[in-house]
């Protein structure tokens, strides 16, 4: 059995799985939870939430990150430089990198390169984001989630309202 703090054999697998899709269900299942629907859910939601399992999964993704080189930054100026080639910033050139006196515009990828630019500045709200605590639903009463959904309609309605 594991110290308190270190994670077990089982653990320490459900991080490695978790990396490849950052799905926490298929990651308990791949990683020998138990393969059925809501017990590979729930084991995994739970894992998330455990401090050292937490802890292992941030230095892994960093470890990761230094060994690819692959930063935000890398990320975002790969962005940048395709929405500014995509909109005529730069000539077109040969493989030897000579301008062949072309200027193509190629709107579609300067849209998706700026479109994901303004969703990493939070610039697009495609759903609400809220922090805390996050909460398991299947957990929940019929009862619960029908309360849920009138506080839901309510502050769309409120949200509508205010846009208006």
């Amino acid at each position: 059995m594991a110290k308190r703090g270190e994670l077990t054999p089982k653990q320490k697998r459900f991080v490695e799985e978790y990396l490849v899709d950052l799905n926490a269900t298929a990651a308990a299942r791949r990683s020998g939870y138990s393969p059925r629907g809501s017990t590979a859910r729930q084991q995994g939601y739970y894992n998330l939430t455990v401090p050292a399992i937490q802890e292992a999964l941030t230095k892994a993704q960093a470890k990761r990150s230094k060994r690819t080189e692959l930063t935000q930054d890398y990320v975002l100026n790969g962005l940048k430089t395709n929405a500014e080639r995509a909109a005529q910033v730069e000539p077109v050139t040969d493989t030897e990198g000579n301008p062949v006196g072309e200027y193509r515009y190629e709107g579609a990828v300067a849209n998706r390169a700026l479109e994901l630019l303004g969703k990493h500045l939070g610039m697009f709200a495609d759903r609400l984001h809220v922090e805390g605590p996050m909460l398991d639903l299947t957990l929940l009463t019929d009862e619960e989630i029908a309360q849920l959904r009138c506080l839901i309609a309510k502050a769309r309605r409120d949200q509508s309202e205010h846009d208006s």
